[in-house]
């Protein structure tokens, strides 16, 4: 049985489909004496002879049928429209169908399968019309049924403002759009088309009091507006809160996890420690370079002395002996006072080890939260091991910063880090007051 399904998608359907739909249906209201039990067996019929993509539009065929009928049929129109969404209660098949119906509507609006009709000097979709008449009849028969119209539109505007939106990203995507963009949409056309049904002049002999005979269509013409009114704003909502849903969701995959931050919590307590001790590399470098240079410089002064001495015969000693003097302090001093020689004097070069720490951090603090990275600087603060080095957190941060490639791509901008670290200085300052 699954097998034949598709043969029945593609089976063709016989020309007078529509009529026949037409006529079965309202031998079934006129057959029934009781309204529900009529309205249950015409939405059963429907929905086996037509409850297809391919055979909904004879529905649509039928429904414009009895529509041109007008006072001998088309409360038939109006009623089994009103049966189908009465039974779509209880029956989802009925519900479905509904969608399948509005959505084929929308569809061969913007195709454009039907030809325009002309109304008070203006065009309109022969869907507007059948749309528009349909509903104007449901509140012909019961004003009640006002509220089924509303919900009907408001499934037109949801359906037809869901495909805009598949429209837009398909023409993003391949660049060809699923509708057209420079049509007005079927459901503003439908409350133009009965704001024109509604519309009433009074004659000038009337004296302008005239009874207005299109009053109820004038009530459904201001429902249907505040009904688009409402549904737009609530689809709006709808996809703001479903954006900003899925940015959270991103935010949320991109954010370092809890793991992660314990993970590399000893890198930056490693970090901070050799980041301290490379800022006083430079001058403990400097202080053994200037003994060095001075060893050397008294060492070259000696031997210029002796080699005058020497030059001058002063003191016995002859110039050769001055020279001999003058040359062996030189080399010597160029030994002795050698890098090499004061290697075991210098600070040890802690560069690689702090750039190794630093970079493995920097992975995860890109990707921190405010909070997060907030959190992690009061431990930071409070743990003992860093008790030493605690007026060094707020700079090391910067620093952290200063080294970090593409820095846009960090989870937090910079007003805020610049927060962050004058919240940690404060945060020290209570640390070291004991507080």
């Amino acid at each position: 049985m699954a097998d034949e399904k598709p043969e029945e998608l593609v089976e063709e359907l016989p020309e007078n489909f529509a009529s026949q739909i037409a006529r079965d249906v309202m031998v079934i209201f006129q057959k029934q004496m009781d309204p529900e039990t009529a309205a249950a067996d015409s939405s059963a019929y429907i929905w086996e002879n037509a409850g297809t993509p391919q055979k909904v539009a004879g529905f649509i065929d039928a429904t414009e049928i009895w529509l041109e009928s007008q006072t001998v049929g088309d409360k038939f129109a109006a009623l089994s429209w009103l049966g189908l969404f009465n039974q779509s209660v209880n029956n989802e098949d009925y519900d479905t169908f509904i969608h399948m119906m509005i959505d084929s509507m929308i569809m061969g609006y913007y195709g454009l399968e039907k030809e325009d009709i002309e109304f008070k000097e203006k065009k309109y979709s022969s869907y507007t019309a059948l749309f528009g008449n349909t509903m104007i009849r449901m509140v012909e028969l019961n004003a009640s049924n006002g509220e089924i119209a509303a919900k009907l539109f408001s499934i037109l505007i949801r359906n037809e403002m869901k495909l805009e939106e598949k429209s837009k990203i398909a023409e993003e995507e391949t660049g060809s759009a699923l509708i057209p963009s420079d049509m007005q949409e079927l459901f503003d056309d439908i409350i133009s088309y009965i704001g024109e049904r509604g519309a009433f002049k009074a004659s000038a002999m009337g004296g302008g009091e005239e009874d207005n005979p299109n009053e109820h269509i004038e009530v459904l013409s201001e429902r249907l507006r505040a009904t688009r009114r409402f549904v737009m704003q609530e689809v709006i909502n709808d996809r703001a809160l479903e954006k900003r849903k899925q940015l959270e969701l991103e935010l949320e995959n991109q954010l370092a996890s809890a793991e992660e931050i314990v993970m590399v919590s000893p890198q930056f307590t490693d970090g901070m420690a050799f980041f301290v001790q490379e800022k006083r590399f430079n001058f403990k470098y400097l202080a053994v370079e200037k003994i060095r240079m001075t060893l050397q410089l008294l060492g070259s002064i000696t031997g210029a002395v002796y080699f005058l001495i020497g030059f001058m015969g002063v003191w016995g000693v002859n110039w050769i002996d001055g020279l001999v003097v003058c040359v062996i302090m030189l080399i010597f001093v160029r030994i002795i006072a050698s890098r090499k020689q004061f290697q075991f004097f210098y600070p040890t070069d802690i560069s690689k080890e702090l750039q190794e720490c630093s970079t493995a951090f920097i992975t995860v603090m890109r990707n921190m939260s405010q909070e997060q990275l907030e959190h992690f600087l009061v431990r930071q603060i409070k743990l003992e091991r860093n008790q030493k080095y605690l007026s060094m957190v707020p700079e090391y941060v910067k620093y952290l910063y200063a080294i970090m490639p593409d820095r846009k791509s960090m989870m937090i901008t910079v007003d805020e880090l610049s927060e962050l670290v004058e919240n940690s200085e404060i945060e020290v300052a209570k640390q070291l007051r004991g507080q």
